[in-house]
Protein backbone atom coordinates (compact mmCIF):
# COMPACT_ATOMS: atom_id res chain seq x y z
CA UNK A 1 0.00 0.00 0.00
CA UNK A 2 2.75 2.46 0.94
CA UNK A 3 4.68 1.61 -2.25
CA UNK A 4 1.64 2.68 -4.30
CA UNK A 5 1.38 5.94 -2.32
CA UNK A 6 5.10 6.58 -2.88
CA UNK A 7 4.84 5.96 -6.63
CA UNK A 8 1.83 8.25 -6.98
CA UNK A 9 3.58 11.02 -5.06
CA UNK A 10 6.73 10.48 -7.13
CA UNK A 11 4.79 10.93 -10.37
CA UNK A 12 3.32 14.20 -9.08
CA UNK A 13 6.72 15.43 -7.87
CA UNK A 14 8.46 14.52 -11.13
CA UNK A 15 5.87 16.49 -13.09
CA UNK A 16 6.44 19.52 -10.85
CA UNK A 17 10.24 19.21 -11.15
CA UNK A 18 10.02 19.09 -14.94
CA UNK A 19 7.81 22.21 -15.00
CA UNK A 20 10.33 24.09 -12.82
CA UNK A 21 13.26 22.99 -14.96
CA UNK A 22 14.94 20.98 -12.21
CA UNK A 23 14.64 17.74 -14.19
CA UNK A 24 14.68 16.95 -17.90
CA UNK A 25 11.88 15.06 -19.58
CA UNK A 26 14.20 12.17 -20.45
CA UNK A 27 15.37 11.93 -16.85
CA UNK A 28 11.78 11.91 -15.61
CA UNK A 29 10.90 9.15 -18.08
CA UNK A 30 13.83 7.02 -16.87
CA UNK A 31 12.85 7.53 -13.20
CA UNK A 32 9.23 6.57 -13.80
CA UNK A 33 10.24 3.59 -15.95
CA UNK A 34 12.55 2.25 -13.24
CA UNK A 35 9.85 2.48 -10.58
CA UNK A 36 7.23 0.94 -12.87
CA UNK A 37 9.28 -2.24 -13.28
CA UNK A 38 9.69 -2.68 -9.50
CA UNK A 39 6.29 -4.28 -9.00
CA UNK A 40 7.39 -7.26 -6.93
CA UNK A 41 7.56 -9.77 -9.79
CA UNK A 42 11.30 -10.23 -9.35
CA UNK A 43 10.68 -11.49 -5.80
CA UNK A 44 8.21 -14.20 -6.85
CA UNK A 45 10.87 -16.87 -7.65
CA UNK A 46 12.54 -16.40 -4.26
CA UNK A 47 9.18 -16.59 -2.49
CA UNK A 48 8.23 -19.80 -4.31
CA UNK A 49 11.71 -21.21 -3.75
CA UNK A 50 11.49 -20.49 -0.02
CA UNK A 51 8.16 -22.29 0.23
CA UNK A 52 9.62 -25.18 -1.76
CA UNK A 53 12.63 -25.47 0.55
CA UNK A 54 10.33 -25.55 3.57
CA UNK A 55 8.20 -28.28 1.97
CA UNK A 56 11.26 -30.41 1.15
CA UNK A 57 12.59 -30.06 4.71
CA UNK A 58 9.18 -31.09 6.10
CA UNK A 59 9.03 -34.01 3.67
CA UNK A 60 12.45 -35.21 4.82
CA UNK A 61 11.43 -34.99 8.49
CA UNK A 62 8.15 -36.81 7.80
CA UNK A 63 9.97 -39.58 5.88
CA UNK A 64 12.41 -40.16 8.75
CA UNK A 65 9.57 -40.13 11.28
CA UNK A 66 7.55 -42.65 9.21
CA UNK A 67 10.52 -45.03 9.00
CA UNK A 68 11.93 -44.32 12.46
CA UNK A 69 12.25 -47.92 13.54
CA UNK A 70 13.55 -49.23 10.22
CA UNK A 71 16.44 -46.75 9.87
CA UNK A 72 19.54 -47.61 11.94
CA UNK A 73 20.85 -44.99 14.37
CA UNK A 74 24.16 -44.51 12.52
CA UNK A 75 22.36 -44.08 9.21
CA UNK A 76 20.21 -41.35 10.74
CA UNK A 77 23.22 -39.46 12.06
CA UNK A 78 25.21 -39.85 8.83
CA UNK A 79 22.21 -38.71 6.79
CA UNK A 80 21.77 -35.62 8.92
CA UNK A 81 25.45 -34.69 8.62
CA UNK A 82 25.42 -35.34 4.87
CA UNK A 83 22.34 -33.11 4.35
CA UNK A 84 23.79 -30.25 6.38
CA UNK A 85 27.24 -30.39 4.77
CA UNK A 86 25.84 -30.95 1.30
CA UNK A 87 23.48 -27.99 1.59
CA UNK A 88 26.24 -25.70 2.82
CA UNK A 89 28.49 -26.94 0.02
CA UNK A 90 25.79 -26.11 -2.53
CA UNK A 91 25.39 -22.69 -0.90
CA UNK A 92 29.15 -22.04 -1.14
CA UNK A 93 29.24 -23.07 -4.82
CA UNK A 94 26.19 -20.93 -5.62
CA UNK A 95 27.68 -17.92 -3.86
CA UNK A 96 30.97 -18.31 -5.72
CA UNK A 97 29.02 -18.53 -9.00
CA UNK A 98 27.12 -15.33 -8.24
CA UNK A 99 23.78 -17.05 -7.56
CA UNK A 100 22.99 -15.29 -4.30
CA UNK A 101 19.35 -16.34 -4.23
CA UNK A 102 20.16 -20.04 -4.64
CA UNK A 103 22.88 -19.73 -1.99
CA UNK A 104 20.40 -18.27 0.48
CA UNK A 105 17.89 -21.04 -0.23
CA UNK A 106 20.53 -23.75 0.22
CA UNK A 107 21.66 -22.21 3.52
CA UNK A 108 18.05 -21.98 4.65
CA UNK A 109 17.56 -25.69 3.88
CA UNK A 110 20.69 -26.56 5.86
CA UNK A 111 19.40 -24.48 8.79
CA UNK A 112 16.02 -26.21 8.73
CA UNK A 113 17.72 -29.62 8.60
CA UNK A 114 19.86 -28.58 11.58
CA UNK A 115 16.72 -27.60 13.51
CA UNK A 116 15.12 -30.96 12.80
CA UNK A 117 18.37 -32.76 13.58
CA UNK A 118 18.40 -31.44 17.14
CA UNK A 119 15.01 -33.00 17.81
CA UNK A 120 15.99 -36.26 16.08
CA UNK A 121 19.26 -36.56 18.00
CA UNK A 122 17.36 -35.97 21.24
CA UNK A 123 15.02 -38.85 20.41
CA UNK A 124 17.85 -41.12 19.25
CA UNK A 125 19.71 -40.80 22.55
CA UNK A 126 16.56 -40.38 24.72
CA UNK A 127 17.62 -36.97 26.00
CA UNK A 128 15.24 -35.12 28.37
CA UNK A 129 13.02 -32.43 26.85
CA UNK A 130 14.47 -28.94 27.21
CA UNK A 131 12.76 -26.49 24.87
CA UNK A 132 14.71 -23.37 25.95
CA UNK A 133 18.00 -25.25 25.56
CA UNK A 134 16.96 -26.52 22.14
CA UNK A 135 15.90 -23.03 21.06
CA UNK A 136 19.27 -21.70 22.22
CA UNK A 137 21.16 -24.29 20.15
CA UNK A 138 18.96 -23.57 17.13
CA UNK A 139 19.70 -19.86 17.54
CA UNK A 140 23.46 -20.44 17.67
CA UNK A 141 23.43 -22.69 14.60
CA UNK A 142 21.18 -20.36 12.60
CA UNK A 143 23.29 -17.34 13.62
CA UNK A 144 26.45 -19.08 12.44
CA UNK A 145 24.85 -19.83 9.06
CA UNK A 146 23.43 -16.30 8.81
CA UNK A 147 26.77 -14.57 9.42
CA UNK A 148 29.05 -16.98 7.54
CA UNK A 149 26.84 -17.25 4.46
CA UNK A 150 25.01 -13.92 4.75
CA UNK A 151 21.70 -15.80 4.78
CA UNK A 152 18.62 -13.73 5.51
CA UNK A 153 16.39 -16.77 6.00
CA UNK A 154 18.73 -18.23 8.61
CA UNK A 155 18.70 -14.90 10.44
CA UNK A 156 14.91 -15.03 10.68
CA UNK A 157 15.14 -18.58 12.09
CA UNK A 158 17.72 -17.34 14.61
CA UNK A 159 15.46 -14.45 15.66
CA UNK A 160 12.46 -16.74 16.18
CA UNK A 161 14.61 -19.16 18.20
CA UNK A 162 16.02 -16.30 20.28
CA UNK A 163 12.50 -15.06 21.03
CA UNK A 164 11.47 -18.58 22.12
CA UNK A 165 14.54 -18.81 24.35
CA UNK A 166 13.88 -15.41 25.92
CA UNK A 167 10.30 -16.35 26.77
CA UNK A 168 11.05 -19.75 28.28
CA UNK A 169 14.64 -19.54 29.54
CA UNK A 170 13.70 -19.30 33.26
CA UNK A 171 10.87 -18.36 35.59
CA UNK A 172 9.78 -14.73 35.54
CA UNK A 173 11.61 -12.82 38.24
CA UNK A 174 14.55 -15.23 38.46
CA UNK A 175 16.91 -13.97 35.80
CA UNK A 176 20.54 -14.99 36.34
CA UNK A 177 23.11 -12.45 35.23
CA UNK A 178 24.68 -14.89 32.76
CA UNK A 179 21.37 -15.46 30.98
CA UNK A 180 20.80 -11.71 30.72
CA UNK A 181 24.25 -11.19 29.21
CA UNK A 182 23.71 -14.05 26.77
CA UNK A 183 20.37 -12.53 25.73
CA UNK A 184 22.05 -9.16 25.16
CA UNK A 185 24.77 -10.80 23.03
CA UNK A 186 22.17 -12.62 20.90
CA UNK A 187 20.24 -9.37 20.46
CA UNK A 188 23.32 -7.49 19.26
CA UNK A 189 24.32 -10.29 16.86
CA UNK A 190 20.83 -10.36 15.33
CA UNK A 191 20.42 -6.56 15.20
CA UNK A 192 23.74 -6.07 13.41
CA UNK A 193 22.98 -8.61 10.67
CA UNK A 194 20.43 -6.47 8.74
CA UNK A 195 22.93 -3.61 8.95
CA UNK A 196 25.49 -5.66 7.02
CA UNK A 197 22.95 -7.62 4.92
CA UNK A 198 19.89 -5.35 4.51
CA UNK A 199 16.53 -7.10 4.37
CA UNK A 200 13.08 -5.95 5.44
CA UNK A 201 11.99 -9.18 7.12
CA UNK A 202 15.30 -9.40 8.97
CA UNK A 203 14.88 -5.86 10.27
CA UNK A 204 11.40 -6.61 11.58
CA UNK A 205 12.54 -9.90 13.11
CA UNK A 206 15.44 -8.16 14.88
CA UNK A 207 13.13 -5.37 16.08
CA UNK A 208 10.68 -7.95 17.45
CA UNK A 209 13.50 -9.57 19.39
CA UNK A 210 14.46 -6.16 20.79
CA UNK A 211 10.95 -5.60 22.11
CA UNK A 212 10.71 -9.12 23.55
CA UNK A 213 14.11 -8.82 25.24
CA UNK A 214 13.20 -5.49 26.82
CA UNK A 215 9.79 -6.82 27.85
CA UNK A 216 11.45 -9.78 29.56
CA UNK A 217 13.74 -7.38 31.43
CA UNK A 218 10.71 -5.39 32.57
CA UNK A 219 8.86 -8.55 33.63
CA UNK A 220 11.81 -9.85 35.66
CA UNK A 221 12.26 -6.49 37.36
CA UNK A 222 8.55 -6.02 38.03
CA UNK A 223 8.26 -9.46 39.62
CA UNK A 224 10.92 -8.58 42.18
CA UNK A 225 8.95 -5.46 43.24
CA UNK A 226 5.80 -7.50 43.97
CA UNK A 227 3.59 -4.44 43.68
CA UNK A 228 0.62 -5.92 41.82
CA UNK A 229 -0.99 -4.83 38.56
CA UNK A 230 -0.60 -1.11 39.26
CA UNK A 231 3.18 -1.39 39.42
CA UNK A 232 3.21 -3.58 36.30
CA UNK A 233 1.07 -1.11 34.33
CA UNK A 234 3.35 1.74 35.37
CA UNK A 235 6.51 -0.14 34.43
CA UNK A 236 5.16 -1.25 31.05
CA UNK A 237 3.93 2.22 30.18
CA UNK A 238 6.97 4.18 31.30
CA UNK A 239 9.58 1.62 30.24
CA UNK A 240 8.27 1.13 26.71
CA UNK A 241 7.64 4.87 26.39
CA UNK A 242 11.29 5.56 27.13
CA UNK A 243 12.36 2.85 24.68
CA UNK A 244 10.00 4.11 21.96
CA UNK A 245 11.14 7.72 22.40
CA UNK A 246 14.76 6.62 22.12
CA UNK A 247 14.07 4.61 18.95
CA UNK A 248 12.30 7.52 17.26
CA UNK A 249 15.08 9.98 18.08
CA UNK A 250 17.97 7.65 17.24
CA UNK A 251 17.56 7.89 13.46
CA UNK A 252 17.00 11.65 13.52
CA UNK A 253 20.10 12.26 15.64
CA UNK A 254 22.09 10.09 13.21
CA UNK A 255 20.89 12.24 10.31
CA UNK A 256 21.81 15.44 12.15
CA UNK A 257 25.27 14.12 12.96
CA UNK A 258 25.79 13.32 9.29
CA UNK A 259 24.54 16.79 8.39
CA UNK A 260 27.20 18.45 10.54
CA UNK A 261 29.99 16.11 9.40
CA UNK A 262 31.88 15.69 6.12
CA UNK A 263 30.69 12.13 5.50
CA UNK A 264 27.43 11.56 3.63
CA UNK A 265 26.48 7.87 3.50
CA UNK A 266 23.92 6.54 1.06
CA UNK A 267 20.37 6.28 2.38
CA UNK A 268 20.23 2.68 1.18
CA UNK A 269 22.88 1.58 3.68
CA UNK A 270 21.70 -1.04 6.14
CA UNK A 271 22.14 1.15 9.22
CA UNK A 272 19.85 3.84 7.85
CA UNK A 273 17.22 1.31 6.84
CA UNK A 274 17.34 -0.25 10.31
CA UNK A 275 17.12 3.18 11.95
CA UNK A 276 14.05 3.97 9.83
CA UNK A 277 12.45 0.66 10.86
CA UNK A 278 13.15 1.41 14.53
CA UNK A 279 11.63 4.86 14.12
CA UNK A 280 8.41 3.39 12.69
CA UNK A 281 8.18 0.93 15.58
CA UNK A 282 8.85 3.72 18.08
CA UNK A 283 6.10 5.95 16.66
CA UNK A 284 3.58 3.08 16.67
CA UNK A 285 4.54 2.24 20.27
CA UNK A 286 4.18 5.85 21.43
CA UNK A 287 0.72 6.18 19.89
CA UNK A 288 -0.38 2.87 21.39
CA UNK A 289 0.94 3.83 24.82
CA UNK A 290 -0.86 7.18 24.76
CA UNK A 291 -4.14 5.36 24.19
CA UNK A 292 -3.15 2.78 26.82
CA UNK A 293 -2.66 5.52 29.42
CA UNK A 294 -6.12 6.93 28.70
CA UNK A 295 -7.83 3.55 28.95
CA UNK A 296 -6.08 2.47 32.16
CA UNK A 297 -5.55 5.80 33.92
CA UNK A 298 -7.60 4.55 36.87
CA UNK A 299 -4.99 1.86 37.54
CA UNK A 300 -2.33 4.47 38.26
CA UNK A 301 -1.86 5.66 41.84
CA UNK A 302 0.75 8.44 42.10
CA UNK A 303 1.07 7.87 45.85
CA UNK A 304 2.83 4.54 45.35
CA UNK A 305 3.98 4.45 41.75
CA UNK A 306 7.24 6.38 42.00
CA UNK A 307 9.10 3.10 42.64
CA UNK A 308 9.00 1.98 38.97
CA UNK A 309 10.84 5.15 37.94
CA UNK A 310 13.86 4.07 39.96
CA UNK A 311 14.11 0.58 38.43
CA UNK A 312 16.96 -0.06 36.01
CA UNK A 313 15.01 -0.62 32.74
CA UNK A 314 12.70 2.38 33.26
CA UNK A 315 15.36 4.79 34.55
CA UNK A 316 17.78 3.80 31.78
CA UNK A 317 15.35 4.21 28.88
CA UNK A 318 13.72 7.41 30.14
CA UNK A 319 17.10 8.92 30.96
CA UNK A 320 18.39 7.98 27.51
CA UNK A 321 15.30 9.48 25.85
CA UNK A 322 15.68 12.78 27.75
CA UNK A 323 19.40 13.01 26.96
CA UNK A 324 18.71 12.30 23.29
CA UNK A 325 16.01 15.00 23.25
CA UNK A 326 18.44 17.55 24.67
CA UNK A 327 21.13 16.56 22.18
CA UNK A 328 18.60 16.64 19.35
CA UNK A 329 17.45 20.18 20.15
CA UNK A 330 21.07 21.33 20.21
CA UNK A 331 21.87 19.69 16.87
CA UNK A 332 18.68 20.89 15.16
CA UNK A 333 18.76 24.58 16.03
CA UNK A 334 18.58 25.39 12.28
CA UNK A 335 16.35 22.49 11.21
CA UNK A 336 12.64 23.07 11.77
CA UNK A 337 11.38 19.60 10.91
CA UNK A 338 13.83 17.96 13.30
CA UNK A 339 12.78 20.28 16.13
CA UNK A 340 9.16 19.28 15.58
CA UNK A 341 10.14 15.61 15.88
CA UNK A 342 12.01 16.08 19.17
CA UNK A 343 9.24 18.28 20.56
CA UNK A 344 6.53 15.75 19.65
CA UNK A 345 8.48 12.87 21.18
CA UNK A 346 9.18 14.83 24.36
CA UNK A 347 5.51 15.79 24.66
CA UNK A 348 4.43 12.15 24.17
CA UNK A 349 6.90 11.00 26.82
CA UNK A 350 5.56 13.60 29.25
CA UNK A 351 1.98 12.54 28.51
CA UNK A 352 2.78 8.93 29.40
CA UNK A 353 4.62 9.92 32.59
CA UNK A 354 2.08 12.45 33.88
CA UNK A 355 -0.22 9.83 35.57
CA UNK A 356 2.68 9.01 37.88
CA UNK A 357 2.74 12.62 39.01
CA UNK A 358 -0.87 13.82 38.93
CA UNK A 359 -4.16 11.85 38.89
CA UNK A 360 -6.01 14.74 37.20
CA UNK A 361 -7.73 13.06 34.26
CA UNK A 362 -8.35 16.39 32.50
CA UNK A 363 -4.63 17.10 32.45
CA UNK A 364 -3.86 13.53 31.35
CA UNK A 365 -6.39 13.63 28.50
CA UNK A 366 -5.28 17.07 27.32
CA UNK A 367 -1.60 16.09 27.18
CA UNK A 368 -2.35 12.79 25.44
CA UNK A 369 -4.52 14.37 22.74
CA UNK A 370 -1.97 17.16 22.25
CA UNK A 371 0.80 14.55 21.88
CA UNK A 372 -1.20 12.58 19.30
CA UNK A 373 -1.87 15.76 17.32
CA UNK A 374 1.85 16.56 17.48
CA UNK A 375 2.74 13.08 16.17
CA UNK A 376 0.29 13.53 13.29
CA UNK A 377 1.88 16.89 12.49
CA UNK A 378 5.33 15.31 12.73
CA UNK A 379 4.36 12.64 10.19
CA UNK A 380 2.94 15.24 7.82
CA UNK A 381 6.05 17.45 7.96
CA UNK A 382 8.34 14.46 7.41
CA UNK A 383 6.17 13.09 4.57
CA UNK A 384 5.86 9.80 6.46
CA UNK A 385 2.46 8.23 5.82
CA UNK A 386 2.94 5.57 8.50
CA UNK A 387 3.63 8.12 11.23
CA UNK A 388 0.63 10.18 10.20
CA UNK A 389 -1.57 7.09 10.12
CA UNK A 390 -0.45 6.08 13.63
CA UNK A 391 -1.15 9.59 14.92
CA UNK A 392 -4.61 9.66 13.32
CA UNK A 393 -5.47 6.18 14.63
CA UNK A 394 -4.42 7.09 18.17
CA UNK A 395 -6.25 10.42 17.97
CA UNK A 396 -9.43 8.68 16.79
CA UNK A 397 -9.24 6.21 19.69
CA UNK A 398 -8.60 9.04 22.18
CA UNK A 399 -11.52 11.12 20.85
CA UNK A 400 -13.87 8.12 21.03
CA UNK A 401 -12.78 7.48 24.62
CA UNK A 402 -13.27 11.13 25.51
CA UNK A 403 -16.67 11.12 23.86
CA UNK A 404 -17.70 8.00 25.79
CA UNK A 405 -16.67 9.23 29.24
CA UNK A 406 -17.70 12.88 28.99
CA UNK A 407 -20.72 13.14 26.70
CA UNK A 408 -23.97 11.21 27.12
CA UNK A 409 -26.69 12.91 25.03
CA UNK A 410 -26.96 13.68 21.33
CA UNK A 411 -27.05 17.39 22.12
CA UNK A 412 -23.84 17.02 24.13
CA UNK A 413 -22.24 15.15 21.26
CA UNK A 414 -23.15 17.90 18.81
CA UNK A 415 -21.61 20.51 21.11
CA UNK A 416 -18.50 18.36 21.52
CA UNK A 417 -17.96 17.95 17.78
CA UNK A 418 -18.73 21.62 17.14
CA UNK A 419 -16.06 22.73 19.61
CA UNK A 420 -13.57 20.18 18.25
CA UNK A 421 -14.21 21.31 14.68
CA UNK A 422 -13.80 24.99 15.53
CA UNK A 423 -10.54 24.31 17.37
CA UNK A 424 -9.11 22.26 14.50
CA UNK A 425 -10.15 24.86 11.90
CA UNK A 426 -8.53 27.56 13.99
CA UNK A 427 -5.35 25.51 14.23
CA UNK A 428 -5.34 24.96 10.47
CA UNK A 429 -5.82 28.72 9.88
CA UNK A 430 -2.95 29.56 12.24
CA UNK A 431 -0.61 27.09 10.56
CA UNK A 432 -1.55 28.45 7.12
CA UNK A 433 -0.79 32.01 8.21
CA UNK A 434 2.52 30.91 9.67
CA UNK A 435 3.54 29.14 6.47
CA UNK A 436 2.55 32.10 4.28
CA UNK A 437 4.94 34.38 6.18
CA UNK A 438 7.87 32.37 4.80
CA UNK A 439 9.17 33.49 1.42
CA UNK A 440 9.87 30.89 -1.30
CA UNK A 441 13.62 31.39 -0.82
CA UNK A 442 13.30 30.69 2.91
CA UNK A 443 11.22 27.60 2.25
CA UNK A 444 13.78 26.24 -0.23
CA UNK A 445 16.67 26.90 2.13
CA UNK A 446 14.77 25.33 5.02
CA UNK A 447 14.03 22.18 2.98
CA UNK A 448 17.67 21.94 1.90
CA UNK A 449 18.83 22.12 5.53
CA UNK A 450 16.22 19.50 6.54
Amino acid sequence: MFDLIYKKRLRDDVETWVEKGWLTSDGAAHILASTATEDGRSKVPMMLGGIGVLCIALALAAFIAANWGAIPRNVKLIGIVFCVLGSHGLAAWSSASGRKGLADLATAFATLVFVGALALVGQIFHLPTNWPGGAFLVCLGALAAAWIAGSRTSLIVAAVAAISWQIGRSDIGAAPLLESLIGLALLLAILLHPVVHPNRLCRWAATSLLLITFGRWLADTGETLQGGDAILFAMVGTGFAGLAASLVQLGQIGELLVKWSDYYPQRSHGRWLLASCLQDVGVALLCGLLVFVLLFHSEFDPARLQAPLTTAPVALTIGLAVVMSAAGFLLSFKTGKARVLFAAVLLALLAVLIPLISPNIILVAALNIAALVAISLMGTLHNNSFWTLCGYAGLAAAVLWLLDVTVGSLLGQSVFFLIAGVVLLGLAFAVTRMLRRRTPQQSTAQEARS
